[in-house]
């Protein structure tokens, strides 16, 4: 693959992440009854795909600390093009979110990155299944209410709770599907030990329900956008790379890559 294959790779790759959670964000936005700005969302996705490609392809201890000087006092030196890019990325956003270093969010960033870091305990045999589920709870819950505060960033504390309740049962759908990949990679999660049914999932959302009723008045379209992505992570695991399977998300997203003006890119070998 030359130069210009792996950018374009690059591009597309970043673009369905933004993509993604657009929708996701897009449905949160609806039922919260605040404006959706496709502009944070589009930029919050792709920074949160980079990050988690440093962190999970760097392992380096250097590269923590200066995430963490980032995110708590600004300060980062990128040193390759992928840190350089995320790390533009990272200036836009605050730029365009306006929010200052005494920010509540930061708290929540800052407490995202150190379950990202622990996150790499998950190879470890020696696991407990509290800390699993600790960081199962925390990486998920994190990444959550920093996302969502891309377009509501003044969430109570109550609503802030409710969110992290949401980002790890999301969490747990991404371990429910890439569960084959995982015990490849020799990552443990609860899916890989055979303890994350689809039953379990539609449980936790089920639970879910009642309290995003009780904050908002009302449950859709976003716990729809939950159901749509269970299901086509149920679709993807059982029938992987099946040709010409089209899902409603697939369709959704096709929508959604028009609306942003992206172009849907042909299959490549």
């Amino acid at each position: 693959m030359d130069d210009a294959d792996a950018r374009q790779l690059n591009d597309d790759v970043l673009r369905m992440a933004s993509v993604t959670v657009s929708i996701v964000l897009a449905g949160y936005a609806a039922t919260a009854g605040v404006p959706f700005r496709v502009d944070l969302a589009v930029l919050g996705g792709a920074l949160a795909r980079l990050y988690d490609d440093l962190i999970d392809q760097s392992g380096s201890t250097e590269l923590d600390q200066q995430l963490a000087m980032l995110f708590n006092a600004g300060q980062f030196t990128p040193t390759h093009d992928g840190e350089r890019l995320f790390f533009r990325l990272y200036q836009e956003v605050e730029r365009r979110l306006g929010v200052s270093q005494h920010d509540p969010i930061r708290a929540e960033l800052r407490a995202l990155h150190e379950y990202q870091v622990r996150s790499r305990r998950q190879v470890e045999l020696a696991l407990s299944a509290a800390e699993l589920a600790d960081i199962t709870r925390g990486k998920g819950g994190y990444a959550a209410t920093v996302m969502f505060a891309l377009i509501n960033p003044g969430m109570t504390v109550a609503e802030l709770a409710l969110i992290r309740d949401i980002g790890e049962v999301l969490q747990l759908i991404d371990d429910y599907q890439d569960v084959a990949l995982d015990r490849q990679a020799g990552i443990t999660t609860a899916a890989t030990l055979g303890q994350l049914s689809l039953s379990e999932l539609c449980r936790k959302l089920r639970h879910i329900r009642p309290t995003l009723r009780a904050h908002y008045g009302r449950e859709r379209p976003f716990c729809g956008v939950i159901y749509l992505r269970l299901w086509a992570c149920f679709l993807h695991r059982h029938w992987p790379r099946r040709p010409g399977a089209w899902t409603a998300l697939d369709v959704l997203v096709s929508r959604a890559r028009r609306n942003l003006g992206y172009r849907r890119s042909a299959n490549r070998s």
